[in-house]
């Protein structure tokens, strides 16, 4: 049999092309975002199951506190980009090593931090939010996906030249080689690498960490002694280009900054013990749902819960029209369904309540799920939004915020 790699080359290119999520980059994608974090979720148990055994697993609870608090806030920030990631099973773990200056969020949200960025590094709070924006942007943008599937095309390709030169030993390396990508050691492409420079040092400052820690940061690792197999600059390569870009990057970012620290951090409630050691959700309380509501940290997630939210629409109408507000918060959250006309509702009583900063979170929410015909009130089928026109009643309600 005779094979034309070149054609080979082009079909495995056709067969995988997809936009980057957050750039619209082309991407070759031959695995679904889901497969690919469903093998990291098992990555991630293997990687955890050393340390945990050796009792080195979040054992320093300032640090662990530390660690909660600005990846609760990257998060939130997170869904701003991609509400979709809402669902997404998000933990971090701080590993006490001291020796390792690194951390990794896999697809799905699965993080870890080692100890030395603190111990060694003596990162500051504005440091370590770089460092775990930027992984947050690699997941944000799908790169696991596709470094997986740069790799699997290589050995499909590798296969067939073997099954053309009768060298079949080589079709048996494919399991094995893609095995090793899972284990995340692999450097990003140089494209990768710019996205999630820029998404992660926005993502930072958006969340109130000072973006002039960025370049900051990397100067400190180059004059660091590395080590440890997930050492940061073994798979983050630096160089004198992408200092200049970080720099330069900074002060585009600054007004994003300062109009963060003007208001209350937004926060994303990271899984606790009892969901990580079950796999399953713990219940939350009505009244915890509605505290978290008010700091604009509520945060919808029942994909399942559309016939729920279709039968409470007339209710939920009445309420808005009432100006009951608590009660159409506490509704909203209940059905817990990620509808533009939800979020819309949540920001409507957010502000009655005189909660501006938690009100404006939850309409660029509303605004954002107006644009996907997944999410949007207004379809062809029917119409839901209860006599609201979105985004446009949205938008002009975060205007209005935006000038107090």
């Amino acid at each position: 049999m005779k094979l034309h790699l070149g054609s080979l080359v082009l079909a495995v290119g056709l067969a995988g092309c997809a936009n980057n999520p957050m750039t619209g980059r082309s991407q070759l994608i031959l695995l679904s975002e889901s497969q690919v974090i469903a093998e990291s979720a098992q990555a991630y148990r293997q990687e955890l199951a050393p340390w945990s055994k050796q009792g080195k697993i979040d054992n320093d609870h300032a640090l662990k506190a530390r660690i909660d608090e600005i990846t609760s806030r990257l998060i939130a920030q997170a869904i701003r980009y991609r509400p979709d990631t809402a669902q997404w099973a998000w933990q971090v773990a701080v590993i006490d090593d001291p020796k390792t200056l690194n951390a990794f969020c896999l697809p799905g949200g699965r993080m870890a931090i080692y100890s030395g960025l603190t111990e060694k590094l003596h990162a500051s709070d504005d440091e370590l939010a770089q460092v775990m924006g930027h992984e947050i942007a690699h997941a944000l943008a799908n790169h696991g996906a596709e470094k997986m599937s740069i790799g699997l095309a290589a050995n499909v390709l590798t296969g067939l030249i073997g099954v053309a030169s009768g060298d079949n030993g080589r079709r048996n390396q494919q399991v094995g080689e893609l095995a090793a990508l899972l284990a995340w050691q692999l450097p990003n492409s140089r494209e990768a690498e710019t996205e999630a420079d820029k998404i992660g040092i926005e993502l930072a400052a958006r969340a109130g960490y000072d973006p002039k820690a960025a370049p900051a940061l990397w100067q400190k690792m180059l004059a660091a002694e590395g080590g440890g197999r997930f050492d940061w600059l073994s798979t983050h390569p630096a160089s004198e280009k992408r200092m200049a870009y970080l720099a330069a990057l900074a002060p585009q970012m600054a007004p994003l900054y300062l109009e963060a620290t003007r208001h209350p951090p937004i926060r994303f409630a990271l899984a606790d013990a009892e969901s990580k050691a079950t796999g399953k959700p713990v219940p939350e309380t009505a009244p915890a749902r509605f505290d978290r509501f008010k700091r604009g940290e509520l945060f919808l997630d029942c994909t399942q819960c559309g016939p729920k939210f279709d039968a409470h629409a007339a209710q939920l109408a009445q309420l808005y029209r009432t100006r009951d507000w608590q009660a159409l918060a506490t509704l909203v959250g209940e059905i817990g369904h990620p509808r533009d006309i939800a979020w819309y509702y949540l920001g409507v009583a957010a502000e009655g309540l005189g909660w501006p900063a938690a009100a404006r979170h939850y309409y660029e929410l509303a605004v954002q799920l107006a644009q996907n015909p997944d999410s949007a009130c207004h379809t062809p089928a029917g119409d839901q939004c209860g006599g609201v026109q979105l985004p446009e009643q949205a938008l002009a309600r975060l205007a209005k915020l935006r000038q107090r």
